[in-house]
């Protein structure tokens, strides 16, 4: 008799031990949306940098990528710096000014003027650290 209560005291002890350890796994991993955001998007922005879900910089000149001068991402809601930075060519003789920023689902959370110059290059940068 005593020998079977010990034996039914581990079995409970051990079916507890593994049923936390499964509810441990099976939290849901949470996703947020991250929108970078060029406006106006011209053929004056020669390159785009900006950080991927994986958290691995992205460079690009192919400006159909931002659709309607946005870029959007699904990133895990863990600790995350949304940076991109455009780099702008102005062949004109007029001053051309760009907006770009960081919107977390749906919410602007940075955002720079970027002034270039006529007939210069101008590097804008905005960046959001995601906790």
């Amino acid at each position: 008799m005593k020998n079977s209560t010990i034996l039914s005291i581990c079995l409970i002890a051990m079916v507890s031990i593994i049923g936390l350890s499964c509810e441990k796994n099976s939290e849901e991993v949470k996703f947020m949306e991250v929108e970078y955001g060029i406006l106006p998007l011209d053929e004056h922005i020669s390159s785009i940098t900006y950080i991927d879900a994986s958290g691995k910089p992205v460079v690009t000149d192919d400006r159909a990528e931002f659709v309607n001068g946005a870029k959007k991402l699904s990133v895990s809601a863990k600790s995350y710096t949304a940076t991109m930075e455009v780099l702008i060519n102005n062949t004109t003789q007029d001053e051309k000014r760009y907006i770009i920023g960081i919107l977390v689902d749906g919410d602007v959370r940075a955002f720079e003027n970027v002034t270039c110059p006529p007939n210069a290059m101008a590097l804008g940068k905005v960046e959001y650290k995601i906790q």
